[in-house]
């Protein structure tokens, strides 16, 4: 079977798809799989807030790209040095978390592009480049790499169009739960003023014709995010799932075993 190249999740969001996501924190390639067959259009490997290292997100990039599922890897942070290490073994679409300005925002895209387009650094032979395999990723790879700054607090969303307009910046994704904190809402992602502001953006970002994504606790939220305009929208994540089923099960065995007296 030919390998096939590209970022298929960018391109996809070029062509004005709306696609729905799953969000994985479980630092679990097992899981990361399953969840690329589970009907997804991509899969999120969350950096910032799980086990989940540079290096250690190997696996799970194996294994979305083993289920067909396009991996978006949300970085710990903005160091030039991860995002080297990132795109080498393979991810190219990269969102960044707390983005606050364009600065920001052009300093990250500069580390994500060869030169002349930035400054990121040079290797040929990594798994970005399938180990050589790819004889045109050299030159495709600014094509390639999506950037997506994080809007994450009231200020940052002030400055949308901004954010969004720096060249070589591909879609945005808006962040609920630092939203809603920097709101003095810490932990009510659905409440009416986070969601009047996500719904601000999305009008704002349409109109920009750029895309724009976020997360949400479960599929009516993530239904009316699309709604708002929204081109990319992950429901949920793997471990809340796990956690909930399993609790779940724990009370409803122990109902049953109070009821039967034993």
């Amino acid at each position: 079977m030919a390998a096939q190249f590209g970022n298929r999740f960018k391109t996809a969001l070029q062509g004005g798809g709306r696609l729905q996501g799953a969000w994985s924190m479980s630092n679990s390639p097992t899981v990361v799989e399953a969840l690329g067959h589970v009907g997804a259009d991509y899969v999120v490997l969350d950096l910032e807030h799980s086990p989940t290292s540079i290096h250690g997100m190997l696996p799970l990039l194996m294994a979305a790209d083993a289920a067909g599922c396009p991996p978006v890897v949300r970085m710990p942070d903005h160091s030039r040095t991860n995002v080297k290490h990132a795109l080498d073994l393979g991810a190219n679409s990269l969102m960044f978390p707390f983005v606050e300005t364009a600065e920001e925002a052009r300093a990250l895209v500069d580390a994500c592009l060869y030169p002349p387009h930035g400054r990121r650094g040079f290797s040929r032979l990594n798994r970005a480049s399938r180990y050589l395999a790819d004889a045109g990723y050299l030159d495709r790879a600014k094509d390639d790499v999506l950037v997506v700054p994080q809007l994450e607090s009231e200020a940052a969303v002030g400055r949308l169009e901004e954010i969004a307009t720096v060249p070589g910046v591909g879609a945005i994704f808006i962040g609920p739960g630092d939203l809603a904190a920097s709101l003095g809402l810490l932990g009510q992602v659905t409440h009416a003023r986070v969601k009047e502001m996500l719904a601000d953006c999305g009008r704002r970002a349409s109109k920009l014709g750029v895309p724009i994504g976020t997360v949400l606790p479960d599929a009516e939220q993530a239904a009316w995010a699309f709604q708002q305009g929204y081109s990319f929208v992950a429901v949920g994540n793997d471990l809340a799932s796990i956690v909930t089923t399993g609790r779940k099960a724990q009370a409803d065995l122990r109902a049953l075993r109070e009821k039967a007296g034993g």
